[in-house]
């Protein structure tokens, strides 16, 4: 029988700031240390790492890409880092795969490698990133995710890609570089038919499996009481909202207007309480508390909303969905999160991976893209969400329990690839 991973390393994990991307870690490390309970962890940071920092008892440590983004300001010394550090590392592991010597990294950079050269088995968390960006610098944000995945492969690595979302595209050169190093993993999960299609159309297919996004698994044992905290009388709808910064200019402040304009006419034509749920709250960068005060001073009604302004955990995020009567969600973890809690959500799309899996549940009414965003659309489907309710939690009733049956399997998938790619390393 092939031998257990001694060694793995988590990588491409971002900032726990994000509650969806540490609700992926965390369920992540679970369902790890369920199914190799003699494995030893260690989790590689894109964002800042505090020195003996770690997440729900494992260890951070700073990944390639976290030198790229701390080490310089200028955006053209960041550049030309980036570039020297994918070229040293790069022929680091090729020298090494070929002659078993090493050759010469600085300090930082050699840690690295020697934690994937140590490394019996690489997971990259699952999420969305491996897409393209707008702008010239942010071009580069695909060949540096894909490298630590080459690198890996370099070294000979067995890597499984967990729960993810591939796409879009904004080049050729992306999509080959794309296909180069997606072909050469040992296994990639997706969570939603769109990616696979995508990869269909890159020509990678051999090593790609559907699986269910992690998120799905995320329970909490902690218990919030909004309306007792905010003082919100039980008698009010209590409705959810998620909004974040996504679109450009006049484009996002027409989103925001027609969040508040459909909000406001919900508690005109209800008795409603609206909660602005944060699921981002960087200190620097991405704070969805910014975006939800901004829909809030457009609102006509603001007394009768409330936003939580803190900073709570994933698993403090994910006990406050249970207190919803239903959720206007825009952030992607926040409409998982409120399913699981059997919460009626209208999703506002701003990737595909949100249509993909509100389609796999049969709710592909519930979902408006983001581009798309009116003032009426919103009005329309709030109230039809409002009326619908029981229909709705009958619905995830039927549906909802096979679909998180079917996430509790990823790990078994992951687990099989890794010792066939064991024994065939043996041979």
């Amino acid at each position: 029988m092939t031998a257990q991973p001694k060694t793995i390393l988590i990588t491409h994990v971002y900032s726990s700031d994000n509650k969806g991307d540490a609700a992926l870690t965390s369920v992540l490390i679970q369902d790890l240390k369920r199914k190799f309970p003699s494995a030893t962890l260690t989790i590689l940071k894109l964002e800042s790492v505090e020195p003996g920092g770690r997440f729900e008892g494992v260890p951070e440590k700073p990944s390639f890409m976290y030198y790229v983004a701390n080490r310089y300001r200028h955006p053209l010394l960041k550049l030309a880092y980036a570039l020297a550090m994918m070229a040293a590392t790069l022929a680091w592991a090729a020298w090494y795969r070929l002659t078993g010597w090493h050759g010469y990294l600085p300090p930082h950079l050699r840690h690295i490698a020697r934690l994937y050269e140590q490394a019996d088995l690489i997971v990259p968390v699952g999420g969305g990133y491996i897409r393209s960006r707008q702008g010239l610098v942010m071009r580069f944000n695909v060949p540096l995710l894909l490298h630590p995945l080459l690198f890996g492969y370099l070294l000979r690595k067995p890597t499984v890609l967990y729960s993810q979302s591939i796409g879009p595209f904004h080049g050729r050169l992306d999509e080959r570089l794309v296909a180069f190093v997606l072909r050469r993993m040992t296994l990639i999960l997706l969570r939603e038919d769109t990616s696979a299609a995508l990869l269909k159309d890159l020509g990678v297919t051999r090593n790609v499996k559907r699986a269910i996004d992690s998120g799905f698994l995320l329970t909490s044992s902690h218990k919030a009481d909004i309306r007792n905290q905010y003082h919100i009388p039980a008698d009010r709808l209590l409705v959810g909202v998620t909004v974040r910064s996504w679109l450009k200019g006049e484009a996002q402040r027409t989103y925001e207007a027609a969040v508040a304009a459909a909000l406001d006419d919900l508690l005109e034509t209800s008795a409603a309480h609206v909660i602005f749920i944060p699921q981002v709250t960087a200190n620097k960068g991405d704070d969805d508390r910014v975006v939800s005060h901004r829909v809030r001073d457009l609102m006509h009604h603001p007394a009768a909303t409330t936003v939580v302004d803190g900073t709570p955990d994933h698993h403090r995020i994910k006990a406050l969905y249970d207190n919803l009567d239903i959720l206007l969600g825009t952030r992607f973890h926040s409409v998982i999160f409120s399913l699981t809690s059997y919460v009626p959500v209208l999703a506002i799309e701003y990737e595909h991976k949100t249509s993909g899996i509100m389609h796999d549940l049969k709710l592909d009414r519930w979902v408006i893209k983001i581009e798309d965003v009116t003032s009426a659309k919103l009005i329309e489907q709030l109230h039809r969400l409002v009326r619908e309710q029981p229909h709705y939690r009958a619905h995830l009733r039927k549906y909802l329990p096979q679909y998180i049956l079917r996430a509790e399997k990823t790990v078994d998938m992951l687990a099989d690839s890794y010792f066939a790619a064991a024994q065939y390393r043996a041979k």
